[in-house]
């Protein structure tokens, strides 16, 4: 474009506003702004730094990501309602004290209690998609995979704790061998667990828990009024123990797999009441 068109174009552009100006005394006005083209170098030299700090590697350490590892499953430990901590602890509580003061058979209450707070666990694990609401988890920061992941680690630790200190207190009550308690736990936990986490991407939480904790008390219970059932476990070697706790935990490694796979392709399952 000319110098010529350009100025008609300023005259016609003021022209429609009913505005008189001079147009050569606005050029030589903005010709005090005029901004220089860049050297051919220096043009080159800022391109040559782009490239060279967009191409340096982040350097990824192991700190930084436990750090957010532990900030992500510090905060859902904040989200799990107090309920579950202070039942879950009472549960146990209970248990050792009916031990203590009725002479009841440990291994029956270990047994009993030990995938009872995964179990309830699952009102906490899925209370967000029980409640409709994981749409909006989807919007956050730390995806929903991620959030249901740390939370399966918050019960999941808590649950092997409490087992645990019961254990440890069972053992120190009645001298019962410690590893062999920790195998007559770790067994039902993997296996109920597992069971669970396939049950809770069928229905919602609140209608499979009760259901699921129910079946399994009275099952042991059942099981248990026969003599034979208790003399049998306690004939089992601890490498048939050892076993069904490595199948009990390939089933619920496999089950968390599938349900973070499914969730990370942000297929919600359609979970019926």
């Amino acid at each position: 474009m000319t110098q010529h068109e350009t100025t008609r174009e300023w005259e016609e552009l003021f022209k429609e506003n009913g505005d008189q100006v001079d147009v050569n005394q606005l050029s030589r006005m903005l010709d005090k702004f005029t901004v220089d083209f860049p050297p051919e170098h220096v043009i080159q030299n800022t391109i040559d730094q782009a490239v060279f700090h967009v191409l340096q590697p982040r350097e990824v350490t192991a700190v930084p990501l436990f750090k957010r590892i532990w900030g992500i499953v510090s905060f859902q430990t904040e989200y799990v309602a107090k309920w579950f901590w202070l039942v879950s602890a009472l549960m146990f509580l209970s248990g050792y004290l009916i031990t203590a003061s009725c002479g009841y058979n440990p291994y029956k209450i270990i047994i009993i209690l030990s995938p009872l707070p995964f179990i309830l666990g699952i009102l906490e694990l899925f209370r967000s998609v029980d409640s409709g609401m994981s749409q909006i988890e989807l919007t956050c920061k730390t995806s929903l995979p991620q959030t249901l992941m740390a939370r399966l680690t918050v019960l999941g630790i808590y649950n092997i704790v409490l087992n645990t200190a019961m254990s440890v207190g069972l053992s120190w009550l009645v001298g019962m061998d410690l590893w062999r308690v920790v195998l007559f736990w770790f067994v039902p936990f993997t296996w109920i667990s597992a069971v669970t986490l396939y049950l809770s991407t069928k229905f919602r939480g609140r209608a499979l828990v009760p259901v699921v904790a129910l079946v399994w008390s009275i099952s042991v219970a059942l099981a248990f009024s026969n003599p034979s059932v208790l003399s049998f476990l306690l004939s089992l070697n601890d490498v048939m123990f050892v076993v069904l706790s490595l199948l009990g935990l390939v089933l619920f490694a496999s089950q968390i797999k599938l349900l973070y796979v499914r969730f990370k392709g942000g297929l919600l399952v359609e979970i019926t009441d």
